[in-house]
């Protein structure tokens, strides 16, 4: 793995820990009235889980809608649709922050992964 690579998967793990480090730390427990343990924990386990799906759900929607940015112009310009996707690739590939879907997906499966290991220990 490259450095570049580590530091992109790594940076995707770090938030996914920090977002669930975060919903232990600042929800507001008492405001709600959830003053057991076993219902803090089940607030936890839930805000994760939730966490992690509407993560993997927008990147899931910035992927499929990435074609969005081929217009008449382009494909005029490539001499095919095909052909301007093709082009579109090989830019998202040269230029790593187009790739924020895919960082975005990884730190929900991240979160997922997060509520799994959670409700192993807390069971």
């Amino acid at each position: 793995m490259t450095r570049s690579a580590l530091r992109y998967w790594g940076s995707a793990l770090a938030v996914a820990l920090a977002v669930a480090t975060a919903a232990a730390l600042l929800f507001p427990y008492a405001a709600l009235g959830l003053g057991s343990t076993a219902e803090r924990e089940r607030v936890w386990l839930l805000t994760v889980w939730t966490a992690g799906v509407l993560a993997v759900l927008f990147g899931l929607t910035a992927r499929l809608g990435w074609a969005k940015g081929i217009g008449v112009r382009e494909v005029s310009e490539a001499g095919s649709f095909r052909e301007a996707a093709d082009a579109l690739r090989k830019s998202e590939r040269a230029d790593p922050v187009r790739r924020a879907d895919v960082w975005i997906i990884a730190t929900g499966v991240f979160l997922i992964g997060i509520y799994f290991a959670g409700w192993l220990v807390l069971k």
